[in-house]
């Protein structure tokens, strides 16, 4: 892995990191349950492969339950649905996804972010991180992969 200095973002003023087109996410109020992600910055939202979806009411609200898996290690999350969006996959099909907020971390830097759940267990990564999620923090070298390193547990 190639250590790179941050590079300074002339519009916003502020220092951007150089990412790869994937890197491995973690879930720092979820045990730091760490997956890889591919970096897409043509989709908007980003996406999460859920699996075991189950929609439930708690304390008034629409919640919903759903398990995270990455080689072989599972994880199961709750968290308050924000919204139903719908979503056209790179196929071209339309669906209506919950979204939920949730805590991720990439390299040292972790925020709340907008992720759709979604079955990708045809993808090669679980977890799709869009634009939005982004922001102005980040620049994708298109050619390197895994410039931050695996998660620190």
């Amino acid at each position: 892995m190639a250590k790179t200095a941050p590079i300074i973002n002339s519009k916003s003023r502020h220092k951007s990191v150089l990412i790869g087109w994937r890197e491995w996410i973690s879930f720092p109020d979820n045990g730091n349950f760490s997956i890889k992600a591919k970096v897409d910055t043509g989709a908007h939202t980003s996406a999460v492969h859920a699996t075991h979806i189950r929609e439930m009411e708690k304390n008034d609200e629409k919640w919903v339950k759903f398990r995270l898996y990455q080689s072989g290690k599972y994880l199961f999350v709750e968290a308050p649905i924000i919204e139903y969006r719908k979503i056209t996959n790179s196929f071209g099909v339309s669906e209506q996804r919950p979204v939920i907020n949730i805590k991720i971390k990439l390299g040292k830097n972790s925020w709340k972010t907008e992720v759709t759940l979604a079955r990708r267990s045809g993808m090669t990564y679980p977890m799709l991180i869009g634009r939005s999620s982004l922001k102005n923090n980040y620049l994708v070298h298109p050619h390197q992969s895994y410039l931050i390193g695996a998660p620190k547990k």
